[in-house]
């Protein structure tokens, strides 16, 4: 046999038997032999007896599997516990060694542990084994536990948008570094503020004012230097300085801050926000965890870059869709009155504010003055139809150099707004626009706000977009007041206007007076205008106008006059004519005009009208004779209508 197959056979043994029984084998074999030759006769007998004895125990236990521990343990003195403790595996001691645990001495310590604990490496203490079944319950998840169901974010405004999902990060950021409380606050370096957006906390003592001014605090510091900052001891007397975002002492032991930038900008200096994590345990942050909440800050920033650019597409839909309002409100009533109207209200929905004027010029004083006032804080201020000092007023100013004017600090500048000895508050900030267009300044809209750098440059520019389109608005309400000075005739009712027929009135009764001549005037109105609104729309009383007014210009003379003097009124000038004849003749219109059937949208009716008559007396003037068909016209209409009156 060979080495190799000698080291094989000698493996093969030591597998099939143990050492016990290997070495109870070999006394067999040696027993016998020295007993015989060294011993005398009747021991080396006795010897050999031990050594069948031993030889048919050993082949008994090799046939049935089972060692002489086996049979130490199936005895009746093991199972009443007799058995010496050196014998019983179960009985045997376990010990932990922990080689991380820390020892002033230099020593470690070795504790004993029971077999049904669980030793968890690098840990003081033994944690007890998971007790279950062997067929343990796995938990059904669903779709719900990983999709955010409760929020529609297609549905949220991008501010919201920007909102949940900052603070759903907040919640996550929290849970890992298991902070006390988690914010996110907004950097203003322009107006020295800072602003809190979301926070993730349980405390019950966070500030409810989001709001404060930049200081010596850490989240103002971190705001200016854009440097992260962590503190691990954090004394409850030093907390109150630094740490703002609480209303009483929280006892903060640690805290980590670090700046958010706006992406795609690496060399800004000044970061946009900070974000904040801080706990009630010393020193529960530190180097490491500043890299993992560049990870967040990362994440913050892409959000932030995301809600700006919704943020600005929004507002150029907001300032659209003002402008659009605005365009159909003066479609329906093209006036100055309606525009600067508009103009207050959509500014209300752009921009914050607490008052807001409109400046404009007035023909019948010759100067600029006040024409709209509104006031959100209910406190003094100025009032309308005061005048502006066009020469020392920021106003005044404004309007003179079309440009616009912004006071972040009133009371850094000590400047007059309107006019001297205005009686305003100083604080604050101010912002004053030009309302004007291509070929004039028409005005000037000024916004105030008792809060200091309260407009932003974007704010500004979104209003001065806004007058700018209010003034294009003006300028087309002015040239149509313009045309309607030249054009002589009425569009609905085919008449003259109101200013061409009172101009041709004044001559007439100017003409009757020189020469002693009889002159007579009518006024009418058509009976229950607003039923006929209610019925047929405005457009079917413009159609009742109209053919009211084509009846009666088929009755008169080529050099009697026939205009519309306001929207519901016609008057007639009967030249040569008496007041009683004139009466005849309006007694004539009123039953032609009640028999006269009119056609709108297939439907077929008739109308009735009331009319008042005055004469021309000797010295009377145009408006004395207005007033006189004015008066007996309203007494036909208290009458009950389809009446005819003289003066």
């Amino acid at each position: 046999m060979t080495n190799g197959g000698i080291r094989a056979s000698t493996r093969d043994l030591l597998k099939r038997y143990s050492s016990g029984q290997i070495i109870l084998v070999a006394s067999a074999i040696l027993v016998p032999v020295i007993g015989y030759f060294v011993l005398d006769l009747s021991v080396g007998w006795i010897v050999i007896s031990l050594f069948f004895c031993g030889a048919g125990f050993f082949l008994f236990s090799t046939s049935t599997g089972r060692t002489v521990r086996d049979w130490v343990r199936s005895s009746p003195e093991n199972t009443k516990g007799k058995v010496s403790h050196h014998l019983r595996e179960d009985s045997m001691k376990t010990l932990m060694f922990d080689d991380y645990q820390p020892s002033a001495s230099g020593k470690f310590v070795v504790k004993e542990i029971n077999e049904e604990e669980t030793v968890v490496p690098s840990t003081k203490s033994a944690l007890p084994a998971m007790q279950g079944s062997k067929e343990q319950k796995v938990k059904q998840f669903e779709v719900s536990d990983f999709v955010d169901t409760a929020v529609d974010l297609s549905d949220l405004e991008p501010r919201r948008e920007f909102q949940h999902l900052l603070s759903k990060s907040l919640v996550a950021l929290r849970d890992v570094l298991f902070a006390h409380s988690v914010a996110f606050f907004w950097s203003n370096n322009e107006k020295q503020q800072c602003v809190l957006e979301a926070k993730a906390t349980d405390s019950q003592n966070f500030i409810a004012e989001t709001r404060f001014a930049m200081e010596n605090d850490i989240v103002s510091q971190v705001s200016r230097d854009g440097k992260p900052q962590f503190h691990g001891r954090i004394t409850p007397v030093s907390e109150k300085d630094l740490i703002r975002h609480y209303e009483s002492t929280e006892y903060i032991k640690s805290l980590v801050a670090v700046p958010v930038f706006y992406p795609g900008e690496p060399l800004r200096r000044l970061p946009v926000g900070v974000l904040v994590a801080d706990s009630k345990a010393e020193d529960a942050f530190g180097p490491e965890t500043l890299e993992m909440l560049g990870h967040f800050t990362k994440l913050v920033s892409a959000l932030i870059r995301s809600y700006t650019g919704k943020y600005d597409l929004l507002l150029d839909s907001e300032l659209l869709t003002s402008l659009r309002r605005i365009q159909d409100r003066v479609k329906t009533d093209p006036t100055e009155f309606m525009v600067l109207t508009s103009l207050a209200e959509e500014a209300n929905r752009l921009v914050n504010w607490d008052y807001l004027t409109m400046v404009m010029y007035t023909e019948e004083k010759q100067g600029w003055f006040i024409q709209k006032v509104v006031n959100k804080a209910s406190t003094g201020y100025v009032s309308p139809d005061q005048g502006i000092d066009y020469g020392t007023s920021i106003v005044g100013q404004v309007i003179k150099t079309n440009k616009v004017e912004s006071v972040e600090d009133r009371s850094a500048r000590k400047a007059v707004r309107f006019f001297p000895g205005e009686a305003i508050e100083s604080e604050g900030s101010f912002v004053c626009v030009p309302v004007s267009s291509f070929n004039r300044c028409y005005g000037a809209l000024t916004l105030e706000s008792r809060n200091k750098k309260n407009f932003s440059g974007k704010e500004v520019e979104t209003i001065y977009r806004l007058v700018e389109s209010g003034a294009a608005l003006l300028e087309v309400v002015y040239m149509n007041s313009l045309v309607k000075e030249y054009v002589i005739v009425d569009q609905v009712t085919g008449s003259c206007n109101q200013r061409h027929f009172l101009k041709k009135l004044e001559q007439e009764v100017q003409r009757a007076n020189d020469y002693g001549a009889e002159l007579a005037l009518v006024t009418l109105m058509v009976d229950e205008k607003q039923e006929l609104c209610d019925r047929y729309a405005v457009e079917g009383f413009e159609t009742v106008l109209n053919q009211v007014a084509r009846i009666i210009r088929s009755a008169i003379r080529s050099y009697d006059i026939v205009g519309r003097l306001d929207d519901d009124r016609l008057a007639i000038i009967l030249t040569n004519t008496t007041a009683s004849d004139g009466y005849l003749w309006a007694e004539k219109m009123r039953k032609q005009i009640a028999s006269h059937i009119i056609a709108q949208d297939g439907r077929t009716f008739s109308v009735t009208i009331s009319a008042g008559v005055c004469g021309l007396s000797d010295g009377m003037h145009k408006d004395e004779l207005l007033q006189g068909t004015s008066q007996v016209l309203h007494k036909a209409v208290e009458g009950g209508g389809n009446l005819v009156r003289v003066f």
